[in-house]
């Protein structure tokens, strides 16, 4: 995840980086650790940062005062897992921050299931601004505002909490109309730099064909696909990386010039 790690991380470091090889991630890496534990183990994380996971003992993290990563595109060949990751994100944004500073919002197929599961770390939905179906008005409703909200502020206008907009299955967009569509692609390209953030996923097993939007993101997130991809796909990352990652929780991202695997939590258990 280019630029994406808090500096106090030591990933940035690039002796670090030379200790943290990809040798030395696949035979130490803890990978049965919970959300709880990782929580504990790293409270003075800042506000604003989001956790995805760790590596080598290092946690990844996400700074949303920086908007060098770009928007973030989540890729595997298993939905569940993408959304799980998107959780982690969630509840440790939701840890760090207060929601006068952090709002986020869900775009989804299965928009009920993100209320229950959000509604178990945010209660009173003050950090969740809304979660919407891909067939509901208010899907493109929250699109279109955002997109205004970050040309405002690009603007020097309309200053407010840093959003993140939620899509766990980019395939959605194609569902939505032209003007959606484009707002869209506007956020990818220029909403960070406003801290408005688009992170989504794309389960390539499904949609095999659907390259166009992998080339939109300027972060991306590997987890575990299948081994038999075109030439095409292979040219955002090297095949023996992800012949190595594990299935659902095991990820890699490409920091500075590194290739970094990482494991995200398990959202229970001790």
């Amino acid at each position: 995840m280019t630029n994406a790690i808090y500096h106090q991380t030591v990933l940035n470091n690039k002796l670090y980086q030379k200790d943290l090889s990809w040798k030395n991630q696949n035979q130490f890496e803890e990978s049965s650790y919970s959300f709880d534990a990782l929580i504990h183990q790293h409270p003075n994380i800042p506000e604003l940062t989001a956790i995805l996971g760790k590596s080598g003992g290092m946690p990844i993290l996400f700074d949303l005062e920086d908007p060098r990563p770009g928007s973030i595109l989540i890729m595997n060949d298993h939905l569940p897992s993408i959304r799980k990751l998107m959780t982690v994100m969630m509840k440790s944004l939701v840890n760090y921050s207060q929601p006068t500073s952090l709002q986020f919002v869900t775009i989804s197929h299965y928009p009920e299931k993100w209320m229950e599961t959000i509604q178990v770390f945010d209660p009173q939905y003050s950090y969740c601004a809304g979660v919407s179906g891909e067939f509901e008005n208010s899907a493109e409703d929250w699109i279109h505002y955002l997109a205004k909200k970050a040309d405002d502020r690009l603007s020097g206008r309309n200053h407010g909490p840093a959003a993140i907009l939620f899509i766990d299955d980019c395939e959605l967009i194609n569902h939505l109309d032209i003007q959606a569509r484009l707002n869209y692609e506007w956020l990818l390209a220029y909403g960070a730099s406003s801290r408005i953030w688009v992170v989504s996923g794309l389960d390539l097993k499904k949609n095999p064909d659907l390259l166009h939007p992998i080339d939109q993101f300027k972060t991306k997130i590997f987890g575990h696909l299948d081994g038999n991809l075109s030439e095409e796909k292979l040219k955002f990352i090297p095949s023996g990386i992800l012949a190595q990652l594990q299935p659902e929780r095991n990820f890699v991202t490409k920091i500075s010039s590194s290739w970094v695997r990482f494991w995200a939590p398990k959202l229970q258990g001790n």
